[in-house]
């Protein structure tokens, strides 16, 4: 039962949605002039679907606390870093809070500023970089192991990148600053990361629409979700 109402909800609320946007605003006067009988509620369906997204996102917080509540609380293995989290967590949330009200004395609010400034920009963004500084290396030692020569396939995929590798840094730019231009590392590099990587991307960008609007459609629908 709790399966099928949610089910009929998420239909509801697509076909609202889908029939506001397909539907004319305004009817042409042959077939009547009508009004869309749908727009007037349209901006309390929107702001009920912030409202939602906006539980939706809690719940990822939730999770780690509940996780890591109990790992600090009872100094299981790990429990250093579930208190580093929480502390984290913490000084994030007032942080952000009195960032964004700004209801603090002008002294106490440079220094929440600041705090917000450094939790932002200085830890968050560097974690960032960090992460996937690490994860270009692990994926270019792991193309790096997969890669096999044995077709003219691989041969092009090893070739495109080699030239782009060398493209992106000075020793390629040294190593053909004699040819001209065109045929250049770098120029060739972003020839290919401009044009058949541009195709590529968008090929893979449309297949990947296609298969979430696939998805997105048996979810509406309900289809092997709703049975039983």
């Amino acid at each position: 039962m709790q399966r099928r109402l949610v089910w009929v909800i998420t239909f509801v609320a697509g076909l609202f949605f889908l029939l506001e946007f397909v539907l004319p605003e305004e009817a042409p006067a042959w077939l009547g002039g009508f009004r869309n009988p749908l727009t007037p509620y349209l901006d309390g369906a929107t702001k009920f679907l912030i409202v939602v997204a906006t539980m939706a996102f809690l719940v990822g917080p939730v999770n780690l606390v509940r996780q890591h509540l109990p790992t600090a609380l009872r100094r299981r293995k790990g429990w250093v870093e579930s208190v580093v989290f929480f502390v984290f967590l913490a000084a994030g949330i007032v942080a952000q809070a009195y960032h964004a009200e700004g209801r603090t004395a002008v002294a106490m609010q440079a220094a929440l500023d600041r705090l917000y400034g450094v939790l932002f920009y200085g830890l968050m963004l560097g974690f960032g970089a960090s992460s996937m500084a690490l994860l270009a290396f692990y994926l270019v030692s792991a193309a790096h192991r997969a890669f096999r020569v044995n077709n003219l396939e691989g041969g092009l995929m090893m070739a495109s990148a080699v030239i782009i590798l060398l493209g992106q840094v000075p020793l390629g730019d040294w190593l053909t600053q004699g040819l001209p231009e065109p045929v250049q590392l770098p120029s060739v590099a972003q020839w290919i990361l401009t044009v058949p990587n541009t195709a590529v991307q968008r090929a893979v960008l449309l297949g990947a629409c296609g298969g979430a609007f696939a998805a997105a459609v048996r979810q509406w629908l309900g289809v092997g979700t709703a049975q039983g």
